[in-house]
């Protein structure tokens, strides 16, 4: 009997998403089930909702197009950080010629994704990335079988990591804005398909990381395994593999046990004004999530203070939704060169970067 080419055996294999704004624990989260022997988690990189509007509807694959498709997605931004053999990918993906589905050709290229943990018989295939949690009902039409994991965290805390590390600029109102937009947009969609939702805080998380772990293998019906709190060991591994600077940059936790040493930073290290403008913006989804509120009333400042972020927040959503209807190369372009605004703040921070 033939060997069954990689093609063959992810097609049964279903996905799932973990959602959640930046530095919210998505990473850690992921790091726990690509420790996991059953999962195959990459690191992030949102190629399948840009790559749907060009191959999304193809039913025929030649040799031709999956070397197209092959050269297409490794244009995405940080596709270059994956540990992968592209000769190995380009081999699979040319054993998917004939007929087959954009998503198993997507899950090929999960699938050749080299972990830094062991893994046998692969149950489930992850995704981790916070865009997605605002492409959610397009992931359920691709994805009709998939699953997801929502991790959300207080705002304010949120607010202050996103801050340490340049991500999008050092403006509260529209960092407040965005985790806003995020919790909204999820809220409704999962009262809509609750079946296929998990919500877990980042601070029960890592308070209880054994008992919500459990649960989550629960909901993905997989083994419980605690050996996957031993990620952290990996870190020699690691540094040889990934870039060490961005690691220690923006991921240097996961080279230490969990702990809750990040948790309610806002109550000590956040001014009262921006206290007063996350909780204006992020108005009753900061309760909605289980999350004290300072202030009832924020304020007229708080109010004076947000309003532009909030018009900016909501013009770059619409141009991001402009942006993808745009023809692929150019879509790839303007996205992996990131919101200028913030890309101009960091190069002002850091002139030699």
């Amino acid at each position: 009997m033939p060997t069954p080419t990689v093609s063959q055996k992810v097609s049964t294999i279903p996905v799932f998403f973990i959602l959640g704004r930046p530095r919210s624990g998505t990473t850690l989260l992921r790091t726990l089930f690509d420790a996991h022997p059953n999962v195959a988690t990459p690191v992030e990189c949102a190629f399948i909702i840009n790559m749907n509007q060009k191959y999304g509807k193809v039913k025929q694959w030649s040799c031709e197009l999956l070397h197209t498709f092959y050269e297409d997605v490794q244009k995405h931004i940080k596709f270059d950080t994956w540990n992968i053999d592209l000769e190995q990918l380009k081999s699979d993906l040319l054993d998917c010629e004939g007929e087959n589905t954009f998503q198993n050709v997507c899950k090929v290229v999960y699938f050749d994704y080299i972990s830094l943990f062991p893994k046998e018989d692969i149950r489930w295939i992850g995704d981790k990335n916070p865009v997605y949690a605002t492409y959610t009902p397009e992931i359920l039409k691709l994805f009709p079988a998939s699953k997801f994991i929502h991790l959300v965290r207080d705002p304010r805390d949120n607010i202050i990591s996103l801050k340490n590390v340049d991500f999008e600029g050092p403006f509260t109102a529209l960092l407040a804005y965005r985790w806003q937009h995020s919790a909204r947009k999820l809220h409704y969609i999962k009262k809509k398909y609750p079946e296929k939702f998990y919500t877990i805080r980042y601070e029960d998380l890592v308070s209880e990381p054994e008992k919500y772990y459990l649960e989550m293998c629960n909901f993905l019906s997989l083994p419980y395994y605690d050996h996957v709190f031993n990620f952290y060991k990996k870190q020699d591994e690691a540094m040889k593999k990934f870039n060490i600077d961005k690691i220690m940059k923006y991921h240097k936790s996961l080279f230490a046990p969990i702990s809750t040493s990040k948790v309610n930073l806002w109550k000590t290290q956040f001014p009262e004004r921006d206290i007063r403008i996350a909780e204006f913006v992020c108005g009753r989804w900061i309760k909605k999530y289980g999350y004290e509120r300072r202030y009832n009333r924020p304020g007229f400042v708080a109010f004076l203070y947000s309003v532009p972020w909030l018009i900016y927040g909501s013009t770059l959503y619409l141009l991001r939704d402009f942006i993808d209807l745009l023809p692929f190369d150019f879509k790839i372009k303007l996205k992996n060169r990131g919101p200028v605004l913030a890309r101009t703040f960091v190069k002002m921070r850091n002139p030699d970067s």
